[in-house]
């Protein structure tokens, strides 16, 4: 495998677990060197780092509550002052608190607005200034699907992710001169410890609406977000790479049962 990451530092937050965990080790599989943050499980944390130390790879686990302004400034600013550099950033850690909207309750909607798209301002802004100054860098958000199509019972989490991609676009015009690409990523239904607990119904109804007739795998996004962080992706910024199986180009009706 070429290394084209070799020595980029990389943040990944939210990365003890499903999506982040595979972008964490895609990264590091190129070369980079990965923060592996995480809020609450160390273990699951220091798991990821010795997967990727055992691979040949470099990596630390560093708690931070990426809701917290405080506790991302000093996440970034710590691994500048380890490294002295950072390269990349992926906004990756993410929440949901599903129901109705006649029955979801402000604090549902301001928790996932919180970690969806307020710690993605905090995070953005704090590595921005570092990659600005270094006049190189690349910020990936990990978005959703659900910003592009209907999804009943995640008004919040449609909000947000839909929030996010105007967010992409304005911060990718404002910081390309500083030498700063942002990009957003989308993804659909993909497969991840928590859907193995889903209602089999639920499940046949989103293979349903999705033309590829399947889930995606983590390390799909993984290989998509480690291509858009490369040299390779050197033109792309302020856009969204929607990767769901087709769904979005078919919009239909869906629920939650």
């Amino acid at each position: 495998m070429t290394r084209v990451l070799t020595d980029r530092v990389a943040i990944v937050t939210g990365a003890s677990r499903g999506l982040g965990r595979s972008i964490a080790l895609e990264l590091a599989r190129h070369g980079a060197i990965v923060v592996v943050n995480y809020k609450r499980n160390a273990d699951l944390a220091e798991g990821v780092r010795a997967e990727i130390e055992a691979a040949g790879g470099r990596a630390i686990a560093v708690q931070a509550d990426v809701t917290d302004p405080a506790q991302v400034q000093k996440l970034i600013s710590d691994t500048f002052r380890l490294y002295r550099r950072l390269d990349i950033l992926i906004n990756n850690a993410g929440a949901t608190r599903d129901n109705y909207f006649l029955m979801m309750s402000g604090n549902d909607w301001d928790e996932v607005v919180d970690v969806n798209l307020n710690a993605i301002f905090h995070g953005t802004k704090a590595a921005s200034r570092i990659m600005g100054s270094q006049r190189r860098g690349v910020i990936i958000n990990v978005g959703s699907g659900a910003a592009l199509v209907s999804m009943p019972g995640q008004v919040n989490y449609s909000a947000a992710k839909a929030a996010l991609l105007g967010f992409t676009r304005s911060v990718a015009r404002e910081l390309v001169d500083k030498g700063v690409r942002v990009m957003n990523v989308a993804p659909g239904f993909f497969k991840s410890d928590m859907s193995e607990t889903l209602a089999r119904d639920f499940v046949q109804e989103t293979l349903r609406i999705t033309p590829l007739g399947r889930w995606g795998d983590p390390e799909e996004l993984a290989s998509l977000v480690g291509f858009l962080v490369s040299d390779a992706a050197a033109g792309y910024t302020g856009h969204t790479v929607v990767i769901d199986g087709g769904r979005g180009a078919v919009e239909t009706e869906f629920g939650l049962n």
